[in-house]
């Protein structure tokens, strides 16, 4: 064996060695820090914490939102013919009653056909009224023939009765006697005819009367149509309330069916709350809700009752209408900001907690549960349900009374405790 080989070969093999050595050693000195430091709680100062505590109790679940209060009655006010608006009495934010006139509007035609119509419906009337005076004078007149037909008839029938006695005397003539006899029958049946033609004139006054009633009724009724079109030149609010808008101005022409303004409610007044689409699907009809309007003399909340679900969905939100009930607070108004919520649910006896950092419903999380005697947290996994507000249902990990720590503390999961200052809590 070459000597020279051997002895270069064994400091290359010690050298190695020792590198080895060397690496063992700062492993395992490595690998004891970690144990130390895991074993070794970390300590932070409970001011830098949100501590939470379990607490069981039913659990309302709220559906928020915000919106408006709203006339519970609106009129929208048109007209119904061109015109041209004339005069403006009231303008929005006035309290009005249902006989306010808000336009004064004016139309020349209108004006024109209402005092044609009026002429019309005079004229009509003085004709009845002379009808009726012909008609009584021809039945006076019919009347008055009647009756001198009729005591012709009774004269006649006197003479007969006494001619009958005095014939058998030989006083009158067997033929004086006839023609009597004769006269009766023939005023008897003019009588009769003239009854007839009494009777036949009072059934033709009826028809005529009937005619120019009718033709009477017609006028009235234009004329009121024309009245009325008249009338609505005045544009009135129609209900009691406040102008909530005015759409046109002074001396504007207008064409039928324009918008002139709107009137609404300002006692009866509805809420309009707009919610998220996802927390639209659990609302249903009649569910209790409560309404803020921020009133400073008192609470400003007021009780509702869902309505109306909006089925269109508007920017990824949708409008719940809430019937207001009970007595509305004294800022309440049309068109007032507030805020509101339907409870869509209450869960008897539930577990909940503030809710944590990032914490989403219906999912699972690590938080640290503290233990209050030695002031050491640990990490445990916690089921989350239903959340409300700043509240969230616990369905596992947890029980009434115990302590979770809801800060953020995910960079420090991997520790098997976290020792919390003492001076601290």
């Amino acid at each position: 064996m070459d000597l020279d080989s051997t002895l270069k070969r064994k400091p290359q093999q010690s050298k190695a060695k020792k590198w080895l050595i060397g690496a063992a050693i700062s492993v395992s000195a490595l690998g004891a820090i970690m144990v130390y430091q895991w074993a070794t709680p970390t300590v932070v100062s409970a001011s830098q914490l949100q501590i939470a505590t379990v607490e069981q109790a039913d659990f309302v679940v709220k559906i928020r939102g915000f919106g408006r209060l709203k006339p519970k009655y609106q009129r929208y006010l048109t007209n119904t013919d061109t015109a041209m608006v004339e005069a403006i009495h009231v303008y929005p934010g006035t309290i009005v009653n249902k006989n306010t006139v808000i336009l004064s509007l004016v139309n020349p035609q209108q004006a024109q056909r209402l005092s044609v119509a009026r002429l019309e419906l005079a004229r009509q009337k003085a004709s009845v009224n002379e009808q009726k005076i012909n008609q009584q004078s021809e039945l006076l007149e019919r009347q008055a023939n009647l009756a001198i037909l009729k005591s012709e008839l009774q004269s006649a029938e006197l003479r007969v009765d006494a001619e009958s006695k005095l014939i058998e005397q030989g006083i009158v003539s067997s033929l004086d006697y006839k023609r009597s006899m004769l006269n009766v029958a023939q005023l008897t049946e003019r009588v009769s005819i003239e009854q007839q033609r009494l009777a036949q004139l009072k059934e033709m006054h009826l028809q005529r009367s009937k005619i120019q009633q009718e033709l009477l009724s017609q006028f009235e009724l234009n004329y009121q149509v024309e009245q009325h079109a008249f009338d609505q030149l005045q544009i009135t609010a129609g209900i009691d309330g406040m102008l909530q808008e005015l759409n046109v101005e002074l001396g504007q022409n207008l064409v039928p069916g324009t918008r002139l303004a709107v009137v609404g409610s300002n006692k009866a007044l509805k809420a309009e709350l707009s919610v998220k689409q996802a927390d639209a699907e659990k609302v249903a009809l009649n569910m209790a809700a409560k309404v803020n309007t921020f009133s400073q003399a008192s609470h400003g909340e007021v009780d509702a009752k869902v309505t109306r679900i909006d089925p269109i969905v508007t920017d990824g939100r949708v409008i719940i209408e809430l019937d207001l009930q009970g007595t509305l607070p004294a800022n309440a108004r049309p068109d007032l900001s507030i805020e509101g919520y339907v409870v869509s649910n209450i869960i008897p006896d539930a577990l909940t907690i503030n809710v944590p950092q990032k914490a989403q419903a219906h999912s699972d999380a690590t938080l640290f549960k503290l233990n209050p005697n030695t002031q050491l947290a640990t990490p445990t996994n916690i089921e989350f349900g239903t959340l409300s507000d700043n509240q969230i249902q616990l369905l596992s990990g947890a029980t009434v009374g115990e302590q979770l720590i809801i800060s953020d503390l995910s960079k420090w999961q991997h520790l098997a405790t976290i020792k919390i200052e003492q001076d601290s809590l």
